[in-house]
Protein backbone atom coordinates (compact mmCIF):
# COMPACT_ATOMS: atom_id res chain seq x y z
CA UNK A 1 0.00 0.00 0.00
CA UNK A 2 2.82 2.45 0.90
CA UNK A 3 4.59 1.52 -2.79
CA UNK A 4 1.18 2.41 -4.43
CA UNK A 5 0.74 5.24 -2.60
CA UNK A 6 4.33 6.81 -3.36
CA UNK A 7 3.53 5.82 -7.00
CA UNK A 8 0.48 8.11 -7.08
CA UNK A 9 2.34 10.79 -5.01
CA UNK A 10 4.40 10.80 -7.93
CA UNK A 11 2.07 10.76 -9.94
CA UNK A 12 0.25 13.52 -9.19
CA UNK A 13 4.08 15.73 -8.53
CA UNK A 14 4.71 14.70 -12.55
CA UNK A 15 1.51 16.16 -13.46
CA UNK A 16 1.10 19.45 -11.50
CA UNK A 17 4.93 19.91 -13.23
CA UNK A 18 3.57 19.13 -16.64
CA UNK A 19 0.88 21.63 -16.34
CA UNK A 20 3.17 24.48 -14.75
CA UNK A 21 5.32 23.94 -17.54
CA UNK A 22 2.94 24.40 -20.00
CA UNK A 23 1.46 27.21 -18.21
CA UNK A 24 5.13 28.76 -17.52
CA UNK A 25 5.55 28.38 -21.63
CA UNK A 26 2.25 30.28 -22.13
CA UNK A 27 3.95 33.09 -20.25
CA UNK A 28 5.18 35.89 -22.02
CA UNK A 29 4.11 38.35 -24.87
CA UNK A 30 1.88 36.62 -27.66
CA UNK A 31 0.80 38.32 -30.94
CA UNK A 32 -2.63 37.70 -32.27
CA UNK A 33 -4.93 38.23 -35.40
CA UNK A 34 -8.73 38.12 -35.69
CA UNK A 35 -10.99 37.91 -38.13
CA UNK A 36 -15.24 38.51 -37.83
CA UNK A 37 -18.33 39.51 -38.56
CA UNK A 38 -19.82 43.18 -37.06
CA UNK A 39 -23.61 43.80 -36.73
CA UNK A 40 -24.67 48.21 -36.51
CA UNK A 41 -26.88 49.22 -33.91
CA UNK A 42 -28.88 51.69 -35.90
CA UNK A 43 -27.36 55.19 -36.63
CA UNK A 44 -29.65 58.77 -35.77
CA UNK A 45 -28.23 61.36 -37.98
CA UNK A 46 -29.09 64.89 -38.13
CA UNK A 47 -27.98 67.05 -40.53
CA UNK A 48 -27.84 70.64 -39.65
CA UNK A 49 -27.51 73.55 -42.70
CA UNK A 50 -27.85 77.24 -42.76
CA UNK A 51 -29.01 78.43 -46.13
CA UNK A 52 -31.52 81.01 -48.31
CA UNK A 53 -34.76 80.74 -49.64
CA UNK A 54 -35.16 79.96 -53.39
CA UNK A 55 -35.98 83.17 -54.17
CA UNK A 56 -33.20 84.98 -52.56
CA UNK A 57 -30.61 82.96 -55.21
CA UNK A 58 -28.55 85.62 -56.74
CA UNK A 59 -26.77 83.00 -58.90
CA UNK A 60 -30.89 82.96 -60.89
CA UNK A 61 -31.80 86.04 -63.77
CA UNK A 62 -33.85 87.80 -62.95
CA UNK A 63 -37.80 87.87 -63.37
CA UNK A 64 -41.06 89.21 -62.29
CA UNK A 65 -43.82 87.46 -61.67
CA UNK A 66 -47.44 88.80 -61.39
CA UNK A 67 -45.93 91.77 -60.26
CA UNK A 68 -43.39 89.74 -57.48
CA UNK A 69 -39.69 90.54 -59.15
CA UNK A 70 -37.23 87.43 -58.16
CA UNK A 71 -34.62 87.19 -56.73
CA UNK A 72 -35.34 88.98 -53.99
CA UNK A 73 -32.69 92.49 -52.90
CA UNK A 74 -29.61 90.89 -51.12
CA UNK A 75 -30.40 93.05 -47.96
CA UNK A 76 -33.99 90.97 -47.05
CA UNK A 77 -31.96 87.50 -47.60
CA UNK A 78 -29.37 87.29 -45.33
CA UNK A 79 -28.48 83.04 -44.44
CA UNK A 80 -30.51 81.66 -42.02
CA UNK A 81 -30.48 78.59 -39.94
CA UNK A 82 -32.89 75.62 -41.78
CA UNK A 83 -34.89 73.32 -39.59
CA UNK A 84 -32.52 70.66 -38.72
CA UNK A 85 -33.42 67.10 -40.86
CA UNK A 86 -33.03 63.63 -38.30
CA UNK A 87 -32.68 60.36 -40.46
CA UNK A 88 -32.59 56.84 -39.05
CA UNK A 89 -29.74 54.50 -40.95
CA UNK A 90 -29.65 51.08 -40.19
CA UNK A 91 -26.53 49.52 -41.75
CA UNK A 92 -25.44 46.23 -43.19
CA UNK A 93 -23.94 43.60 -41.32
CA UNK A 94 -19.97 44.08 -41.86
CA UNK A 95 -16.50 43.04 -41.02
CA UNK A 96 -13.73 43.71 -38.47
CA UNK A 97 -10.47 42.55 -38.34
CA UNK A 98 -7.91 42.77 -35.66
CA UNK A 99 -4.43 42.16 -34.20
CA UNK A 100 -3.22 42.33 -30.97
CA UNK A 101 0.08 42.30 -29.04
CA UNK A 102 -0.43 41.34 -25.61
CA UNK A 103 1.46 39.77 -22.52
CA UNK A 104 0.56 36.83 -20.04
CA UNK A 105 1.74 36.48 -16.88
CA UNK A 106 0.33 38.53 -14.25
CA UNK A 107 -1.65 36.15 -12.91
CA UNK A 108 -5.19 35.89 -14.35
CA UNK A 109 -4.92 38.98 -15.96
CA UNK A 110 -3.66 39.31 -19.47
CA UNK A 111 -2.82 42.58 -20.64
CA UNK A 112 -2.93 43.87 -24.73
CA UNK A 113 -2.75 46.06 -27.36
CA UNK A 114 -5.20 46.18 -30.22
CA UNK A 115 -6.02 47.86 -33.63
CA UNK A 116 -9.04 47.07 -35.19
CA UNK A 117 -10.83 47.76 -38.27
CA UNK A 118 -14.75 47.58 -39.22
CA UNK A 119 -16.83 48.45 -42.05
CA UNK A 120 -20.60 48.35 -42.70
CA UNK A 121 -22.51 49.37 -46.02
CA UNK A 122 -25.16 51.71 -45.38
CA UNK A 123 -28.68 52.36 -47.26
CA UNK A 124 -30.50 55.38 -48.71
CA UNK A 125 -33.66 56.96 -46.75
CA UNK A 126 -36.23 59.57 -47.73
CA UNK A 127 -35.84 62.56 -45.97
CA UNK A 128 -38.70 64.48 -45.05
CA UNK A 129 -38.27 68.22 -42.44
CA UNK A 130 -40.96 68.85 -40.53
CA UNK A 131 -41.32 72.96 -40.17
CA UNK A 132 -39.09 73.24 -43.28
CA UNK A 133 -40.82 75.57 -45.28
CA UNK A 134 -38.74 74.60 -48.57
CA UNK A 135 -40.04 70.74 -48.23
CA UNK A 136 -42.83 70.96 -50.57
CA UNK A 137 -40.51 72.36 -53.45
CA UNK A 138 -38.75 68.78 -53.78
CA UNK A 139 -40.11 66.14 -55.84
CA UNK A 140 -36.91 63.70 -54.31
CA UNK A 141 -35.09 64.59 -51.30
CA UNK A 142 -32.97 61.46 -50.07
CA UNK A 143 -29.99 60.93 -47.28
CA UNK A 144 -27.35 58.17 -48.12
CA UNK A 145 -24.88 56.42 -46.15
CA UNK A 146 -22.83 54.55 -48.36
CA UNK A 147 -20.32 53.07 -46.14
CA UNK A 148 -19.33 53.51 -42.36
CA UNK A 149 -15.88 52.53 -41.48
CA UNK A 150 -13.47 52.57 -37.98
CA UNK A 151 -10.20 52.43 -36.98
CA UNK A 152 -9.68 52.13 -33.53
CA UNK A 153 -6.42 51.49 -30.80
CA UNK A 154 -7.65 49.64 -27.71
CA UNK A 155 -6.18 48.93 -24.25
CA UNK A 156 -7.53 45.24 -23.29
CA UNK A 157 -7.20 43.39 -20.51
CA UNK A 158 -8.78 40.26 -20.01
CA UNK A 159 -9.22 38.26 -17.03
CA UNK A 160 -8.19 34.16 -17.81
CA UNK A 161 -10.06 31.75 -15.98
CA UNK A 162 -7.95 28.27 -14.59
CA UNK A 163 -11.40 26.35 -15.09
CA UNK A 164 -12.01 24.93 -18.58
CA UNK A 165 -16.10 25.56 -19.26
CA UNK A 166 -15.66 22.36 -21.76
CA UNK A 167 -13.10 20.24 -22.22
CA UNK A 168 -9.89 22.48 -23.36
CA UNK A 169 -11.74 25.22 -24.07
CA UNK A 170 -11.11 27.85 -21.25
CA UNK A 171 -13.15 31.21 -20.58
CA UNK A 172 -12.38 34.33 -20.41
CA UNK A 173 -13.50 37.66 -19.92
CA UNK A 174 -11.90 41.58 -20.86
CA UNK A 175 -12.68 45.48 -21.27
CA UNK A 176 -10.67 48.00 -23.53
CA UNK A 177 -10.41 51.55 -23.59
CA UNK A 178 -9.03 53.08 -26.84
CA UNK A 179 -9.47 56.11 -29.44
CA UNK A 180 -11.66 55.73 -33.32
CA UNK A 181 -11.44 57.08 -36.38
CA UNK A 182 -14.78 57.22 -37.44
CA UNK A 183 -15.66 57.94 -41.22
CA UNK A 184 -19.16 57.75 -42.96
CA UNK A 185 -19.61 58.68 -46.84
CA UNK A 186 -22.15 60.72 -46.64
CA UNK A 187 -24.72 61.80 -49.66
CA UNK A 188 -27.90 63.86 -50.23
CA UNK A 189 -29.77 65.01 -52.85
CA UNK A 190 -32.52 67.33 -53.27
CA UNK A 191 -34.41 67.71 -56.48
CA UNK A 192 -37.16 70.06 -57.29
CA UNK A 193 -40.45 70.12 -59.02
CA UNK A 194 -40.79 71.25 -62.07
CA UNK A 195 -41.43 74.73 -63.49
CA UNK A 196 -45.61 74.87 -63.21
CA UNK A 197 -45.46 73.22 -59.58
CA UNK A 198 -42.98 75.40 -58.33
CA UNK A 199 -44.54 78.92 -59.89
CA UNK A 200 -48.22 77.08 -57.77
CA UNK A 201 -46.72 77.35 -54.70
CA UNK A 202 -47.39 80.61 -52.43
CA UNK A 203 -45.50 82.19 -52.74
CA UNK A 204 -44.39 81.20 -56.08
CA UNK A 205 -40.78 79.97 -56.57
CA UNK A 206 -38.04 81.13 -58.87
CA UNK A 207 -38.68 79.16 -62.48
CA UNK A 208 -35.09 78.84 -63.20
CA UNK A 209 -35.07 76.52 -60.10
CA UNK A 210 -37.18 73.72 -61.64
CA UNK A 211 -36.04 70.63 -61.92
CA UNK A 212 -32.23 71.91 -60.09
CA UNK A 213 -30.57 69.87 -57.64
CA UNK A 214 -28.43 70.76 -54.67
CA UNK A 215 -26.27 67.73 -53.64
CA UNK A 216 -23.97 66.65 -50.97
CA UNK A 217 -21.17 64.27 -51.02
CA UNK A 218 -18.72 63.70 -48.78
CA UNK A 219 -16.93 61.61 -46.37
CA UNK A 220 -17.32 62.76 -42.99
CA UNK A 221 -14.96 61.80 -40.32
CA UNK A 222 -14.58 62.64 -36.20
CA UNK A 223 -12.00 61.09 -33.70
CA UNK A 224 -13.88 59.88 -30.48
CA UNK A 225 -12.81 57.48 -27.56
CA UNK A 226 -14.48 54.21 -27.54
CA UNK A 227 -14.84 51.23 -25.53
CA UNK A 228 -15.44 47.64 -25.80
CA UNK A 229 -16.69 44.37 -23.78
CA UNK A 230 -15.61 40.84 -24.21
CA UNK A 231 -16.21 37.15 -23.56
CA UNK A 232 -14.48 34.56 -25.13
CA UNK A 233 -12.87 31.35 -24.84
CA UNK A 234 -9.62 29.74 -25.93
CA UNK A 235 -8.43 26.62 -26.72
CA UNK A 236 -4.74 25.52 -27.48
CA UNK A 237 -3.59 24.05 -31.24
CA UNK A 238 0.52 23.32 -30.58
CA UNK A 239 2.34 24.62 -27.76
CA UNK A 240 2.31 27.43 -28.56
CA UNK A 241 -0.54 28.46 -30.34
CA UNK A 242 -3.95 29.07 -29.62
CA UNK A 243 -7.48 29.14 -30.72
CA UNK A 244 -10.08 32.30 -29.84
CA UNK A 245 -13.31 32.69 -30.34
CA UNK A 246 -14.67 36.47 -28.90
CA UNK A 247 -18.01 37.89 -28.60
CA UNK A 248 -17.71 41.78 -28.28
CA UNK A 249 -19.88 45.07 -27.78
CA UNK A 250 -18.44 48.16 -28.37
CA UNK A 251 -19.47 52.13 -28.46
CA UNK A 252 -18.51 55.23 -28.60
CA UNK A 253 -18.35 57.40 -25.74
CA UNK A 254 -19.29 60.57 -27.40
CA UNK A 255 -21.36 61.94 -30.29
CA UNK A 256 -20.08 62.31 -33.85
CA UNK A 257 -20.06 65.23 -35.44
CA UNK A 258 -18.56 67.26 -38.64
CA UNK A 259 -19.38 70.27 -39.93
CA UNK A 260 -18.87 73.09 -42.05
CA UNK A 261 -19.12 71.59 -45.52
CA UNK A 262 -19.90 72.89 -49.06
CA UNK A 263 -22.34 71.87 -51.09
CA UNK A 264 -20.90 69.83 -53.87
CA UNK A 265 -23.82 71.42 -55.62
CA UNK A 266 -26.30 74.27 -54.86
CA UNK A 267 -29.45 74.78 -57.01
CA UNK A 268 -26.81 73.62 -59.69
CA UNK A 269 -24.26 76.28 -59.09
CA UNK A 270 -21.68 76.87 -56.54
CA UNK A 271 -22.88 76.49 -52.83
CA UNK A 272 -22.80 80.30 -52.20
CA UNK A 273 -25.32 82.92 -51.90
CA UNK A 274 -24.25 84.50 -54.83
CA UNK A 275 -21.65 84.85 -57.50
CA UNK A 276 -17.92 85.41 -54.63
CA UNK A 277 -20.43 85.22 -51.98
CA UNK A 278 -20.41 83.97 -48.37
CA UNK A 279 -20.25 79.57 -48.62
CA UNK A 280 -23.39 77.74 -47.55
CA UNK A 281 -22.47 74.97 -45.70
CA UNK A 282 -23.62 72.28 -43.91
CA UNK A 283 -23.05 69.26 -40.57
CA UNK A 284 -23.75 66.02 -39.97
CA UNK A 285 -24.06 64.62 -36.52
CA UNK A 286 -25.11 61.21 -34.83
CA UNK A 287 -25.43 59.76 -31.15
CA UNK A 288 -23.04 57.38 -29.92
CA UNK A 289 -22.23 54.72 -32.54
CA UNK A 290 -22.26 50.69 -30.91
CA UNK A 291 -22.13 47.64 -32.95
CA UNK A 292 -21.71 43.55 -31.90
CA UNK A 293 -19.05 41.31 -33.04
CA UNK A 294 -18.22 37.96 -33.70
CA UNK A 295 -15.06 37.04 -34.43
CA UNK A 296 -12.53 33.92 -34.69
CA UNK A 297 -9.00 34.66 -34.22
CA UNK A 298 -5.41 32.83 -33.36
CA UNK A 299 -2.43 33.68 -31.15
CA UNK A 300 0.71 32.59 -30.90
CA UNK A 301 2.73 33.05 -27.25
CA UNK A 302 6.73 33.61 -28.29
Amino acid sequence: MRYIFSGFAVAVLFTATLVAAAQDARRGFYAGIELGAAESRSIKSTRTNVGIPTNCDQWLPAVEIGGLNLPLPADQCQPRTLPASTSQFDPDTGWLASIQIGYVGLGPLRIEAEYQHRRHDGEKVSLFVPGDPKQKEFSVRDEEIDRLMSDSLFANLYYDFEQPLLTSWFPYVGAGIGLSRIEIDYSAISTRRDEAALLALDPPRHPAAANQSSIADKTLSDWLWSYQLMVGVDRALADHVALNVKFRYGSTLGDFRDDGHPWASLRGHSSTVAPGGAPVQYGISTRRQSYWGLSLGLRYHF
